[in-house]
């Protein structure tokens, strides 16, 4: 990446020490010492998180270990809890890259378990570590997370960056002075943490930074761009109102989408979706706008009209339009498939051809018309799961007709198997998408994914033969770290699924139709459900 103009934001933190210095933590830190216990409970946190395997045990220790760290808010435990995350990220990457090789030799559940349950210890105790920081207030450990954040060359990842970023907010104006000044920035995750940083302090960045924000408007990274677009919406900055509007006739699809977005909720107004409908807008009426004398960064997104947006819609899946540019679909090839729709499920499929009579029989054909509605110029793919998470091809493939018609006969040649092992099949989608082995910023090969499953998520027992209820919690989780920008919407179909009003079992297991639902709503997606 080209060296990007980037806006360096030195957090000088002004408390009284009046505000803390009552305290245990307070008054020895001021003395410049650490607090009686921090340096016991950061070496005990170390030696958990140096023996976290794929055993359990290992990562409830370490968890417990982390989480002690709360009680002891202010710089030493926060930077502690920092390098820790530094530390769980170099732990997951070979374990991910090892995973990567497994996925992609279609390795099955039972050969890829060990990985699993050793990936799992190492984003507990990684949640762990972001549950912690956000249970800190004090100015002085929201001061070290702020600097960390935007540090240049940070390998902090991505999610927790921009976690950390939210949190500018709880820092009061008034013990703070910030001073932006211009310097050089390589990596493409500063400048998502600066930008993340800009949108958190919101109308109290939009003097000090909105010029630099306004730059990255022309990124040549397309994410970035988009960033930038919704990060000018939030500033309340009155000159970013005409930077967006220019914008608009160089840009189309997502970025567009972004900018159309940013100027609804900067203004609250919603002309229509052209750059010559908001020039009209601002030659009408936008004057008090640009002038500051009206209120800003007050609109929401949602209530702007899409539907004149102009987006191609390329046939449907289950009835949801099918409008993105690079589609993937992940299904459930599974024992439980081969079961019957209930009376009258059979209206819910295609209203033309063979009618289903099983739940495979309407996934394939559901799969195979949206596919066949795909237009010259979309990229596709397909990941089935079971037992084994398989994929059509490694990469996003372009529609063409022989494309198509391979695609439809490797569906025709899947055979039903048993599990449901849907973190997997998610993980390879996201893999296929681009995801690299640290959750850094990737550019998304892929903007929508489809998933459809008729059952709960299952995982193999590590020390005993036979598979038991994977944790649905733990796999909404993944994906919003391997998603944290939201670049993929995920739509969720459930297939023969019960209606659920209550979101959980006995035993705390979230109900299969919650997780879709969830699945769908935290990715920016839609849900159906076909009984």
């Amino acid at each position: 990446m080209s060296r990007t103009l980037g806006c360096r934001f030195l957090l000088t933190v002004l408390c009284s020490v009046s505000m803390w210095a009552d305290t245990a933590i307070g008054s020895e830190l001021v003395r410049g010492q650490e607090p009686k216990g921090v340096k016991a409970s950061v070496r005990a946190m170390r030696l958990a998180i140096r023996q976290l395997d794929a055993e359990p045990g290992t990562a409830k220790r370490a968890v417990a270990a982390i989480e002690v760290l709360a009680a002891l808010d202010g710089k030493p435990a926060a930077g502690a809890l920092l390098d820790a995350a530094k530390v769980l990220a170099g732990m997951a990457a070979p374990i991910v890259e090892k995973r990567r090789k497994g996925l992609a030799s279609e390795g099955g559940s039972g050969r890829l378990k060990r990985s699993r349950y050793e990936l799992r210890a190492v984003e507990d105790a990684s949640e762990a570590v972001a549950a912690t920081l956000a249970k800190m207030r004090s100015p002085a450990a929201l001061a070290m997370m702020l600097r960390r954040l935007t540090d240049k060359g940070s390998t902090l990842p991505l999610w927790l960056r921009l976690q950390l970023a939210a949190r500018i907010v709880e820092l009061p104006q008034d013990k703070m002075n910030w001073r932006a000044h211009a310097r050089k920035t390589h990596g493409s995750d500063t400048v998502l943490a600066l930008l993340a940083t800009a949108a958190g302090l919101g109308s109290r960045a939009g003097d000090v930074c909105g010029k630099w924000v306004a730059q990255q408007l022309k990124h040549k990274n397309e994410d970035m761009r988009i960033r930038a677009a919704l990060t000018l919406g939030q500033l309340g900055w009155p000159a970013g109102i005409e930077l967006l509007i220019a914008r608009l006739d160089h840009e189309k699809g997502a970025v567009h989408e972004a900018l159309l977005d940013a100027l609804t909720v900067l203004t609250a107004q919603d002309p229509g979706d052209s750059a010559a409908s908001w020039r009209a807008w601002l030659q009408a009426e936008g004057a008090s706008y640009v002038l500051g004398k009206q209120p800003l960064s007050k609109g929401k997104a949602r209530s702007r009209d899409k539907k004149t947006s102009g987006n191609t819609v390329s046939g449907s899946y289950f009835g949801i339009e099918q409008t993105g540019e690079s589609i993937l679909y992940v299904f459930d090839n599974s024992q439980s498939m081969k079961a019957k729709l209930k009376q009258g499920g059979a209206g819910n499929g295609p209203s033309t051809g063979p009618k289903p009579k099983t739940r495979w029989d309407l996934c394939r054909i559901e799969l195979k018309q949206a596919l066949r509605g795909l237009r010259v110029g979309q990229r596709f793919n397909l990941v089935s799961f079971a037992n084994k998470a398989r994929s059509f091809s490694s990469t996003m493939q372009p529609v063409t007709p022989a494309n198509i018609e391979q695609a439809v006969q490797w569906i025709n040649g899947l055979k039903l198997e048993f599990q449901t092992n849907v973190f997997d099949a998610l993980e390879l989608g996201f893999l296929i998408a681009g995801r690299g082995s640290d959750d850094r910023y990737y550019a998304s090969e892929v903007d929508t994914m489809f998933f459809l499953s008729d059952g709960a998520p299952t995982i193999p027992n590590l020390a005993k033969g036979g598979i038991g209820r994977d944790d649905a919690d733990r796999i909404l989780a993944a994906v919003m770290r391997w998603n944290a920008l939201g670049r993929v919407a995920i739509n969720a179909v459930g297939i023969g699924l019960q209606n659920r009003k209550q979101d959980r079992n006995q035993k705390g297991h979230l109900y299969p139709t919650i997780f879709l639902k969830k699945l769908a709503e935290q990715n920016g997606g839609r849900f159906v459900l076909r009984r």
